[in-house]
């Protein structure tokens, strides 16, 4: 991609990228000062999709958020799912907004990237939710006792594994809607392939929603002061986040660096005269 390329997508997309980051920033102001009662819109259907995943019954307590007092378990503002939320979004509408061909649908992709932003946030909390009730009670307790993992960091890892997931799946659905076959794993209709052509395709299909995720978790914390505020604990949810994530992709990274013997042995085997 030139210049001249870069310059035409944001003339015909800036006011679409202007909308997003305004969004996105009174968001996350709203959300820094939100009272649990103001993020009902979030909590409220979340509580619910935990109940019929699980049949727990949450009530709401005001000041507090959704509680079950037989499982002492609390569903708080800090587990609204908003963060995840803009995530998503910001995926959505930066990695794919320029590729509608119509202001038209680029307006409904914009709308559409936060309603189905907000719904998957729903449904990927749920299961986060659900997850950290259950997971650690079928766990032995000696895994959480004297040692490095305690049920705080558990929690953690738990989360980046559900939202990591989540983000990549959603990220390649939405190529596959828009019908970009490298972000899918397509090949591509090319009869030349360059070597590094694996490589190139997985880091575009990572590095998007690498760079939001990481951008909002940690980036905009770190601007505002989270690390100076506690450096320890900022710094070790940085490298929780980034030893996750890297594990998730190294099974597919390997995959794509390596390929597997049947495809080796299928262009080693002679044809048929």
């Amino acid at each position: 991609m030139t210049i001249a390329d870069i310059k035409s997508m944001v003339q015909k997309n800036g006011i679409f990228y202007l909308t997003g980051f305004f969004l996105l920033l009174g968001i996350k102001y709203f959300y820094s000062r939100a009272a649990v009662s103001d993020l009902r819109w979030i909590l409220a259907p979340t509580a619910g999709w935990v109940r019929i995943l699980s049949g727990i019954p949450f009530v709401y307590e005001p000041g507090a958020g959704y509680v079950n007092h037989s499982f002492r378990f609390l569903i708080a503002a800090s587990c609204s799912g908003v963060q995840f939320l803009l995530i998503a979004f910001a995926t959505l509408l930066y990695s794919f907004v320029h590729r509608m061909p119509t202001k038209g649908k680029k307006m409904c992709w914009t709308a559409c990237s936060f309603l189905f932003s907000y719904v998957y946030t729903v449904l990927a909390n749920g299961i986060r939710i659900v997850l950290s009730l259950y997971l650690p009670l079928s766990l032995p307790r000696e895994l959480f006792s004297g040692g490095w993992l305690t049920p705080d960091r558990f929690h953690t890892i738990t989360g980046a594994v559900v939202y990591f997931t989540a983000l990549f799946i959603l990220y390649r659905l939405a190529a596959a809607f828009t019908g970009q076959p490298a972000l899918t794993g397509q090949p591509a209709r090319s009869g030349c392939v360059p070597a590094s052509a694996p490589v190139l395709t997985f880091l575009r299909r990572c590095l998007p929603p690498l760079f939001w995720y990481f951008t909002i978790a940690l980036g905009i914390p770190f601007l505002n002061g989270a690390f100076g505020n506690n450096q320890k604990a900022f710094t070790e949810y940085a490298l929780i986040l980034a030893g996750t994530g890297l594990l998730l992709l190294l099974p597919a990274g390997l995959a794509t660096l390596f390929p597997g013997r049947r495809h080796k042995k299928e262009g080693d085997s002679p044809g048929r005269g």
